[in-house]
């Protein structure tokens, strides 16, 4: 009697520590104890791949597609410059405050001995000979980040009017708009892609300076702006994605900007070139994709415009799977 109830209480412990193993997903971290140190998750849930394209690194081959600072974009055809660095290309500005003076615009002097603090200059109006993209832009200062900012605006008409753009600064980004501080020259440098900013026949800027100190001016050194076409169409293919104990695709992640008469089409393809889903969109399943027969799979974008000053955007893409569950369970050691 003794003996079948010891053997009630062990059997009743093991089916116990059968139901309370812990479950942990791949994106929780479980309780820290001494005693689990080394020892495996109980569960594992999902993975995820994703490339932002901050580096060609996950890109397997691409075709007149260019990564440009977290974009995958259509290429420039052939990347061209308006430049200004020299006081010949200031003095026909418009100036608020601000003076064309060895070879840069700068605040002026306010008759006192001292500067103005806050002035403007605006450019005159750049002619790029058709529609362009405006693509990135970078200027020199002297002074702090901050001293300077720069802005924008578009047409299609040679002198702005209504049909213009308002003036309007690149988006924001970070890793897509820096500005460096060079403390040993006290002068700053600036770069950004020129995201937002429409293409357009003509383009013009603006400078706003602002300084804390009446006794030291501000000046715009230099300033750069590329521009081009596109080709019409273009192609990237990402790195197989292989995931370690698959047990099912999941879905597609992808971000991206489409401008009319572009487009943008993203296939899911096996290793050796299969179309395994035509045109998937953000969130589309995977589901259907035997994991046993594709245990790799890559993506496919194919990008085309019927404007070349006009580039389909791909920010991000991505696929989600889950993965094989295993629960480790106690072992229970007999002794003779």
């Amino acid at each position: 009697m003794q003996g079948s109830t010891r053997l009630l209480l062990v059997l009743s412990a093991i089916v116990t520590c059968l139901f309370v193993l812990p479950v942990v997903s791949a994106n929780s971290q479980p309780d820290s104890h001494p005693a689990d140190a080394g020892k495996p998750p109980a569960v594992f849930e999902g993975g995820e791949w994703s490339d932002e394209f901050w580096t060609p690194a996950w890109l397997f081959k691409t075709v007149d597609v260019d990564v440009s600072s977290g974009h995958l974009l259509l290429k420039l055809a052939e990347p061209l410059h308006w430049t200004q660095t020299w006081t010949a290309h200031f003095v026909d500005g418009e100036f608020f405050h601000t003076e064309a003076i060895s070879d840069s615009v700068r605040l002026a002097p306010d008759g006192m001995g001292q500067f103005y603090t806050t002035g403007a200059y605006t450019s005159t109006v750049f002619y790029a000979g058709r529609p362009v993209d405006w693509s990135s832009a970078d200027w020199t200062f002297l002074g702090i980040p901050g001293a300077l900012t720069v802005e924008y605006r578009t047409g299609a008409t040679p002198n702005p009017d209504d049909s213009w753009t308002a003036w309007a600064s690149p988006r924001i980004v970070v890793g897509e708009f820096t500005c460096i501080y060079i403390i040993g020259g006290d002068h700053t440098q600036c770069w950004t892609n020129m995201s937002g900013i429409d293409s357009s026949e003509y383009i013009q800027y603006r400078g706003s300076f602002s300084s804390d100190d009446p006794a030291k001016t501000v000046a715009l050194n230099d300033i750069d702006l590329v521009y081009g076409i596109h080709p019409s169409t273009g192609t990237a293919l990402s790195v197989p994605v292989s995931p370690v104990d698959l047990r099912e695709w999941a879905t597609v992640i992808i971000s991206s900007t489409i401008p009319a008469g572009t487009t943008l089409a993203i296939d899911i393809l096996a290793p050796d070139g299969t179309v395994l889903i035509e045109n998937a969109g953000d969130g589309d399943s995977l589901a259907g994709i035997d994991p046993d027969e594709y245990a790799a799979i890559q993506l496919h974008a194919a990008f085309a415009t019927l404007d070349p000053s006009l580039t389909p955007d791909l920010d991000l893409w991505g696929v989600r799977w889950t993965v094989l569950r295993r629960v480790y369970l106690p072992v229970v050691f007999r002794h003779s």
